[in-house]
């Protein structure tokens, strides 16, 4: 079979999401792109900051990990990000997973500075200069970031 028969077949195919039967496209539609993903990142490296600080180095490592799943998730849904955002998870985001690691505070906050700074250096990059990332001024409400062990 060609190609374009395969290409066809697949548009015709309907796919059941538990409510309705969806094309191929509108399941491509409904994809999250880097203005819903982001948000979360943000959320995620919030959490992080505030989990290093109080010594929850378990919970540092899973948001760290969390926020790293979607980086690669934006550079697959969006790839004319991908090689941006590859490079900033080798260059920025790696450090930080080094320091947890090693347990080291001070390490981390250094990286961490470097990561926000460059994080906003590339959103000036990408032409979103009306984003600019900060960790806010006080723990997320919604965790308990006292270390368990």
């Amino acid at each position: 079979m060609d190609e374009e028969k395969i290409k066809e077949l697949v548009r015709n195919m309907v796919f059941w999401n538990g409510k309705k039967d969806m094309a191929i496209d509108e399941i491509a539609m409904v994809q999250p792109g880097l203005a819903i993903i982001m948000p979360q990142i943000g959320d995620r490296t919030w959490k992080l900051y505030y989990a290093v600080k109080a010594g929850n180095w378990d919970n540092a490592r899973w948001q760290w990990k969390e926020a790293r799943k979607l980086f690669e998730l934006g550079a697959v849904m969006r790839p004319k990000h991908e090689a941006a955002l590859e490079e900033y998870l080798r260059d920025d985001w790696a450090p930080l997973g080094t320091a947890i690691e090693a347990k080291d505070s001070d390490g981390f906050f250094q990286a961490f500075d470097k990561a926000v700074d460059s994080a906003n250096a590339w959103h000036e990059k990408k032409d979103v200069h009306h984003i600019r990332w900060k960790v806010p001024d006080h723990p997320p409400p919604d965790l308990d970031l006292t270390p368990r062990r």
